[in-house]
């Protein structure tokens, strides 16, 4: 069995969190971002959460749909690929102001 590296598992939750940060970004769900790499809704939100590693290959995929280049999912880390604290999860007001410009941006009447 392998062993668990506490050092891996935070940079997986790391890129997990910019996975759903772009994702948030562009007005899509999980449902829509899971149905363009093929994967469940689910496993997406495994990704999300750094339950699951992402695979070299899945990784460009979600790149590509979300229109970002594979590095940026590693902006934050430093040399020794160390998260960079304050760049883990995006809090809960950031979030939210991603959320409601998207829905003025869905809004008809001017």
């Amino acid at each position: 069995m392998a062993r668990k590296v506490e050092h891996i598992e935070q940079i997986d939750r790391y890129i997990g969190a910019k996975i759903q940060e772009l994702r948030l970004a562009h007005g899509m769900s999980r449902q829509d971002l899971g149905g363009k790499i093929e994967v469940t809704h689910q496993q997406l939100q495994k990704y999300e959460i750094g339950t699951n590693r992402v695979s070299a290959g899945r990784l460009a995929l979600i790149a590509k749909y979300l229109n970002t280049s594979v590095g940026s999912f590693y902006e934050g880390l430093d040399s020794t690929l160390k998260v960079v604290e304050s760049d883990i999860n995006p809090n809960q007001s950031q979030r939210m102001c991603i959320e409601v410009s998207r829905n003025f941006m869905k809004i008809k009447n001017q």
